[in-house]
């Protein structure tokens, strides 16, 4: 009791003035500790601000290198697919083309896997994921190319699993004569077709038309992952202040741009 009676004498003692000065002492105590929490929450947000920006920038040009390896992919198919589509719709309207024409048969088998660099993606999603990227039309588009990139990757693999079976000449057909030339420095392997006996053949030509179609499918798994690719490296750059420049530095073509940029609209009206 004594010393809760000095202790209340005590307070008594001190004046209206010097409650003021301790008030403002506390005030600026905790003032000053709020200050510090904030500069270290504003420090840590322009951190990771930062480190989010140098993450958008190399998965940019992640998309790039996207762009780069399934476009280069896609133009090396397209023209063995396009002369197969002419051999085949020559075999079925009657016609028997020349033996040069028959070379069409050995690129059937051609079944590349899509190998598109996804590594910067994969540290984003566990950085946060897509829910980290302001833009909508980016998110969407970064989400559509990897959907359209995995399913086309499934596919593809699906076709490769039966290709053997899908051969129209196999090599032990007596009507196809294969030849090892090794000193001729270019190809090998030299195959000749016996065209007069194959086009009298109606399962050939079925086998023909079914090859050139399964081609034709297998071509666009990858032209639908170089559109999609495209409108997501386009939809980064544009968010950067950039411009889409595949790795490989072969500019983009007025009409992939117009195809990109009419994705993103539709990604913005969504």
């Amino acid at each position: 009791m004594v010393l809760f009676r000095r202790v209340g004498d005590a307070f008594r003692r001190i004046d209206d003035r010097e409650w003021l000065l301790l008030a403002l002492e506390t005030l600026g105590v905790l003032a000053g500790i709020l200050i510090a929490f904030e500069l270290q929450e504003w420090g840590q947000r322009r951190s990771e601000a930062a480190r989010h920006h140098e993450l958008m920038e190399r998965l940019q040009e992640e998309s790039e290198g996207d762009v780069a390896v399934i476009r280069n992919m896609h133009d090396q198919m397209a023209p063995f697919v396009r002369r197969e589509e002419i051999f085949a719709a020559a075999l079925g309207n009657g016609e028997c083309p020349s033996a040069d024409d028959f070379q069409a048969i050995n690129t059937f088998g051609m079944m590349p896997a899509i190998a598109a660099p996804t590594s910067v993606y994969q540290e984003l999603m566990g950085a946060g994921g897509l829910a980290s990227i302001e833009r909508k039309e980016v998110r969407t588009a970064i989400a559509r190319f990897q959907s359209t990139l995995q399913f086309s990757q499934k596919q593809i693999d699906y076709f490769r699993s039966f290709a053997i079976s899908m051969d129209p000449v196999p090599n032990t057909d007596p009507r196809v004569m294969i030849r090892f030339s090794p000193d001729t420095g270019g190809e090998p392997l030299a195959i000749q077709y016996d065209s007069k006996a194959l086009c009298a053949d109606h399962a050939f030509k079925n086998k023909i038309a079914a090859a050139a179609r399964q081609h034709v499918v297998f071509l666009n798994y990858f032209s639908n992952a170089l559109r999609d690719g495209i409108a997501m490296c386009v939809a980064l750059s544009d968010s950067l202040g950039r411009r889409c420049v595949p790795a490989d530095a072969r500019p983009l073509t007025k009409k992939e741009i117009d195809l990109a940029r009419q994705s993103l609209v539709e990604l913005r009206e969504r």
